[in-house]
């Protein structure tokens, strides 16, 4: 929502406007649940919508409901005057949503008492808060079922959940990044989610964290919250720029648990709800003191901000300039000597996996190359933080394989489909892998988890996908471009190229790329995106372009931190 300052002169005109449009106002006032203190006073606007008048059709009433369903206040209180009181007290607004293309959406009267509203489904979000594109952009029918009511219509049955359009969603709904673990501690992963009611969002976010990872993400981490522990009180108040969370149900004698619990709820609140800077934590009643984690985990490791690329002579760090290649000690002499076409530095520039003419290659700190993949018409290799070097076939992409560092060969399972794979990326904290796929004449890009064993090695990909924004066109690359946000390339035809900026579980931004680029590679964020062009630049963003800041490249790789 705009916010807007609102001054008492003005109040009488709004009361009025509201009889007519939805308007938006200021909304105050304490919250109690659980914590005799009062709770700060919220700017939070809140949308009041216009309740059914007197002899609507069933038509309006339908079109009124959809309306109001954009304010949370009271348990959405005022789409629930459009239903009949039956069905008032059974309907769930918060089993998910369709989120649609307003443009698009028709409406048909059946029959006298039922109606089915057209929608083509922009993306979806699950009764978790989870932001979904959906498998096809077809038209859904959703079915509505009216009745009178002392001889106004009302609706008597509908769909679970919400249908609000792309421009209603963004403003009614807030995204906010839940954290949880890698297997070994090390690293905070995120997991965006969306939900309504901004008043009550750290609630939401706490409630979340106890049901765990989104259904995708799951594999691939873990939570320090115990099975059976419950939010005591049922809210999470916020006072004087704290949010008090309190849990009960579950033995608390391990202090390491605690202290990640907290990690976890400071990541999840802190600098995501609005006036939350300081987490106080109570088990059992109890508010505890609880010392930092040591080390701290990361939230969002990060690499050399200096691209990693190869100009056919050397290979190394590009010197800020792009004038300068500085070589890696110990692995730049062995890489060149490859004749690389692509490669990925491992953590600590330790390794590198490298793809030249004889596929794909392991080169270690003055060590000599030693070959790992042999099969043809291989994709660019990936090394993740683990040293595991992940090698795909192009036109084979069920056949990924994973190299240990020992060189032990291991076939992964995929979830995913497709004619061709054009590139793979595993993130920086490990526990997450994007893939760029062919399908006919579109592209597929997508992300999965990597469930991995004790020692931290990959078994398997989690069994569903995140789906991603995609274009129609020829597939090309992908990259992470930091812990939340990843990049793709798409081919168009006469050399015209699509990126697609997403944020992992959120919104998307599609831009048009260098003419003739073939790749892409990230650094610490959306303004260190790179992309490669077939003529050797290696361009950045400049407002709305493309600017070249070197020349004569002929790939960059990319990077794991230290």
């Amino acid at each position: 929502m705009r916010r807007r300052h609102v001054v008492a002169a003005s109040l009488a005109l709004i009361l009025l406007t509201l009889l007519t449009a939805c308007v938006s106002l200021p909304s105050s006032g304490p919250v109690t649940a659980g914590d005799p203190e009062p709770v700060e006073q919220s700017l939070e606007l809140d949308t009041f919508v216009r309740p059914p008048q007197t002899d609507a059709t069933q038509q309006q009433i339908v079109q009124g409901f959809i309306e109001a369903a954009a304010s949370s206040r009271n348990r959405y209180q005022a789409a629930r005057d459009y239903l009949t009181p039956a069905f008032a007290a059974e309907w769930q607004p918060e089993a998910g949503a369709t989120i649609d293309v307003l443009s698009d959406r028709t409406y048909e009267l059946t029959s006298e008492t039922t109606m089915v509203v057209d929608a083509t489904p922009a993306a979806s979000l699950t009764s978790n808060g989870q932001y979904d594109l959906p498998e096809s952009s077809a038209e859904v029918q959703l079915p509505y079922r009216l009745e009178q009511v002392d001889g106004q219509w009302r609706i008597a049955e509908a769909p679970p959940g919400l249908l609000v359009d792309e421009i209603t969603f963004e403003e009614v709904f807030s995204q906010h990044a839940l954290y949880f673990y890698d297997t070994d501690y090390r690293y905070l992963v995120p997991d965006l989610r969306w939900f309504a009611g901004r008043d009550s969002a750290q609630t939401s976010i706490v409630r979340a964290l106890l049901a765990g990872p989104a259904e995708w993400l799951a594999p691939g981490v873990v939570s320090a919250f115990p099975e059976g522990m419950q939010l005591d009180p049922n809210s999470v108040p916020v006072s004087g720029g704290t949010a008090s969370v309190g849990f009960s149900g579950a033995s608390f004698d391990d202090l390491v648990t605690v202290q990640r619990m907290q990690e976890q709820l400071d990541a999840s609140l802190i600098g995501s709800v609005r006036n939350v800077d300081e987490v106080a934590l109570a088990l059992d009643g109890a508010v505890q003191e609880v010392p930092p984690l040591s080390p701290e985990p990361e939230a969002n490791p990060r690499v050399d901000a200096r691209p990693v690329v190869f100009d056919g002579t050397d290979f190394g760090h590009l010197s800020a300039s792009g004038e300068s290649i500085e070589p890696i000690a110990g692995v730049s002499a062995q890489v060149a000597g490859l004749a690389p076409n692509g490669a990925s530095v491992g953590p600590g520039a330790e390794a590198v996996a490298v793809r030249s003419g004889g596929g794909v290659a392991i080169v270690r700190t003055d060590e000599e190359a030693a070959p790992l993949d042999p099969r043809p018409g291989l994709v660019v290799p990936d090394i993740d933080p683990h040293g595991v070097v992940w090698s795909v076939p192009a036109d084979a992409p069920g056949e990924l394989v994973a190299f240990l560092p020992d060189g032990t060969e291991l076939q992964i399972p995929v979830p995913w489909s497709g004619d061709s794979v054009a590139a793979i990326e595993v993130s920086r904290d490990g526990t997450r892998i994007i893939a760029l796929l062919g399908e006919g004449s579109r592209t597929a890009f997508l992300a999965a988890s990597i469930e991995r064993d004790g020692d931290g090695f990959p078994t398997q990909l989690g069994p569903e996908v995140l789906r991603l924004a995609s274009v129609a066109g020829t597939p090309l690359d992908v990259a992470w471009l930091d812990a939340r946000r990843v990049a793709s390339i798409t081919a168009l035809t006469g050399g015209e190229t699509r990126v697609i900026i997403q944020v992992v579980g959120g919104l998307s931004e599609v831009v048009q790329g260098p003419a003739d680029g073939i790749s892409v590679v990230g650094g610490n964020g959306e303004g260190d995106l790179r992309v490669l062009t077939s003529t050797g630049d290696l361009d950045a963003r400049s407002g709305v372009g493309w600017q070249v800041r070197a020349s004569g490249i002929r790939f960059a790789a990319t990077q794991q931190p230290d």
